[in-house]
């Protein structure tokens, strides 16, 4: 039992050093260095040594994944070399086997004593210096821990050695290559598994050739994690984790052929490879050696891989529909030029605004598209204009260009909750739409939104005020329809709770409207 807790705490030590390193140096790095992150996402070379630099951060390549889709949502990289930068994070990332092999245990409990000295009597001055301290003690935990666990292989070494199912499984290196592919798909991290595999071996519980397996099952199983996240993303979600899945996939294949040139000349395998015969940094070289083969063979089939997502998973409707038509990353050097282009893009989202009515008028109109893909399609389209604008304020701006973008964004927030409410309101007015209430509801709207989608079009300009009178507060006559809503038999409980949510929608809808149009109004006089 006291062995069986030893195991646990260190590995519990070991996932709680992960997180807190990568999430106090992803702050540390900051604005400028995501600016500068995203500046050299332009050749083959540049991308592969960031996204390796980028692994190391976050110690996550689906992390580094998030990224890149962002700033290919956000028009501030082409879809180009840029998706294979994840690739080479799982480079990053495999350094961790590496570090483990080393015997920090000392090293790290000395920065475990320094941190809690730090942190009890408050001597981290700033946010900056916490993240430091934090960052540090993470590393430290993550390393005491792996060193934990050493220490508790030799028992679990000694009580499996004659046990007749681990004999078995060190016979059968697929069996070893299962058990590291569920482990991996538990801890969704491959660099994980091979950790704690590199410790196995350093307490003897494993040696290379049984450890081999297990780690190129780990390593597989990075396949899976990957491919869930295929179907449900944008086309450049979808060609970056496929990309992934070819990347592991490769690698995978380079640790498979080694296990079998082990099995078959095991001494030619220890041999060629350094660290004086220290079989657990030989695993981990091994490991970062294969995440560096299946990132190069990745990089070359890249253009055949999307080429096959954009022929059997095409872009549906709803990504189509969210694709910026003003934003170009290339305006990002000119913060003029690229907030006269956001202004363009918020005002091409205000024009949907009445459409995501045509439906549920008394009059439908066939050829507009559904408002819940417009509402999925214009939520989408306005974080890649938030995500623009943060590429933005991370350059050299004017105070008066960054109160325009700071505008903009408030813009872009109220653009994304006008499709969703707008969304909302077009599905609970189903029930009631045959109602005279309701239809003269979602006329008024319309008419209202009709006005806000002139004024985006004039790009801010145009008679702020007679549309702001237009949208006066509705508060007294949505309560007064209410009321009268509630002493009405004719009315089925269905359609009587379709109407007092469109009301109270409605409400919503014309606050919000006017935030948008007083945000577009100060943007255009600023």
């Amino acid at each position: 039992m006291a062995t069986l807790a030893l195991l646990l705490s260190g590995l519990g030590l070991f996932f709680i050093g992960v997180r807190a390193l990568s999430a106090n140096l992803v702050p540390l790095v900051g604005r400028r260095g995501r600016a500068a992150f995203s500046r050299a996402l332009r050749g083959p070379i540049s991308c592969a040594v960031s996204g390796t630099l980028a692994g190391i951060v976050t110690q996550s390549s689906t992390a580094v994944s998030w990224i890149i889709v962002s700033f290919i949502r956000g028009g501030v990289l082409p879809p180009g070399p840029a998706l294979g930068a994840p690739n080479w994070a799982n480079v990053g990332t495999a350094l961790l086997p590496l570090i483990v092999a080393i015997d920090t245990s000392t090293a790290a409990g000395v920065v475990i004593g320094v941190a809690g000295f730090i942190t009890y009597f408050k001597l981290a001055r700033g946010e900056r210096m916490r993240h430091v301290v934090e960052a540090a003690l993470g590393a430290a935990l993550l390393l005491f821990g792996m060193h934990l666990v050493a220490v508790a292989v030799g028992p679990v070494r000694d009580s499996l050695m004659h046990n007749p199912w681990w004999e078995v499984a060190l016979q059968h290196p697929l069996l070893l290559a299962l058990i590291g592919f569920g482990f991996s798909l538990a801890a969704q991290s491959s660099s994980v598994a091979a950790a704690i595999a590199v410790a196995a071996v350093g307490g003897g519980l494993l040696d290379l050739s049984s450890a081999l397996p297990l780690v190129a099952g780990a390593n597989a199983a990075g396949m899976i994690n990957n491919a869930v996240m295929v179907p449900g993303e944008t086309m450049a979600g979808r060609q970056i984790f496929a990309i992934q899945v070819v990347q592991k996939g490769a690698g995978s294949l380079l640790l498979a052929a080694v296990c079998v040139v082990a099995a078959v000349f095991p001494q030619a395998v220890a041999g060629g490879l350094p660290a004086d015969g220290d079989p657990r940094a030989q695993i981990a070289v091994l490991f970062l050696l294969a995440q560096i083969g299946g990132a190069f063979i990745a990089s070359l089939a890249q253009p055949t891989t999307r080429r096959l997502l954009e022929r059997y998973l095409p872009a549906s409707p709803a990504e189509t529909l969210a694709q910026p038509a003003f934003l170009l990353r290339e305006s990002l050097s000119d913060p003029a030029a690229a907030l006269d282009l956001t202004v363009r893009e918020l005002a091409r989202l205000a024009d949907r605004l009445p459409m995501m009515l045509d439906k549920v008028r008394e009059e439908p109109d066939a050829t507009t598209p559904a408002p819940a893909l417009l509402r999925v399609a214009g939520v989408t389209l306005s974080g890649s204009v938030k995500a623009y604008l943060a590429a933005l304020l991370d350059g050299q701006m004017s105070r008066r260009q960054i109160s325009v973008a700071l505008l903009l964004d408030d813009a872009a927030a109220n653009v994304s909750a006008l499709h969703d409410a707008l969304g909302e309101f077009a599905e609970v007015a189903g029930p009631a739409q045959a109602l005279p209430t309701a239809r003269r509801l979602i006329e008024s709207l319309h008419a209202l939104l009709g006005a806000v989608a002139e004024h985006g079009e004039s790009l801010g300009a145009e008679d702020p005020e007679m549309v702001l009178s237009l949208l006066g507060h509705r508060d007294q006559v949505m309560e007064a329809l209410r009321q009268r809503l509630s002493s009405q038999n004719a009315v089925t409980p269905t359609q009587q709770d379709a109407l007092f949510r469109m009301t109270i929608l409605f409400e919503r809808i014309v606050w919000l409207a006017r935030q948008l149009v007083n945000s577009l109004t100060q943007a255009y006089r600023a």
